[in-house]
């Protein structure tokens, strides 16, 4: 488990991004790699960035206690449901397989890296099936292949990571949709070429 798996486990929020109060000495046995060190490594991670986070001192019982007190606004007009969020967040990178770590994590991938759906960019008719989970290394070579995609017109070429194919629908020159090309769907494209 990587430490974001970690501390949603330990944490536990609720569906409204709500935490019981967690102590510096919970962070033992299973849980030792979330204690401090030289300040909280882990809430600053990408897949914690979602919740608000509240640290307290408590002086005279020589402590520290954190907790997560609800879901930061999202200002995003690419915004995620958290429904979806959560459901994949725990889920392998689709192009590596990698579970993730403190510094690559999983982030949460619309699968349409042109965003010009409105139906997935709205969080009420958005569907499970319109994301992937990466990680952030893997998203940010997707978002570059996506941009050189808009800038030329030409989609993503599968070849250049050792596939016999370049896409499993249409042709590279893009057509009005990114289905078919490898980083629209990576699970899809890997089953099309098996």
């Amino acid at each position: 488990m990587n430490n974001t798996q970690l501390v949603l486990k330990l944490f536990n929020p609720d569906e409204n991004g709500m935490s019981r109060w967690v102590y510096k000495e919970e962070c033992v046995g299973e849980y030792a790699s979330l204690l401090p060190r030289n300040g909280n490594h882990w809430y600053r991670n990408v897949g914690l960035s979602h919740l608000i986070f509240v640290k307290e001192n408590l002086k005279e019982q020589k402590t520290i206690r954190w907790k997560f007190n609800g879901f930061k606004e999202k200002s995003s007009n690419r915004p995620i449901s958290d429904r979806i969020r959560k459901e994949l967040s725990n889920k392998p990178c689709v192009h590596t397989g990698f579970k993730g770590t403190t510094n690559n994590p999983i982030v949460i991938d619309h699968k349409n890296g042109r965003y010009d759906d409105d139906r997935v960019l709205n969080i009420e008719t958005q569907i499970i099936e319109d994301f992937q989970p990466t990680c952030n290394q893997a998203n940010l070579y997707k978002r570059t292949k996506c941009t050189d995609c808009i800038r030329t017109g030409m989609r993503f070429d599968a070849k250049e990571l050792g596939y016999s194919v370049s896409v499993t629908e249409g042709n590279l020159k893009y057509e009005g949709t990114c289905v078919g090309c490898y980083w629209f769907d990576c699970l899809q494209f890997k089953k099309s070429v098996l």
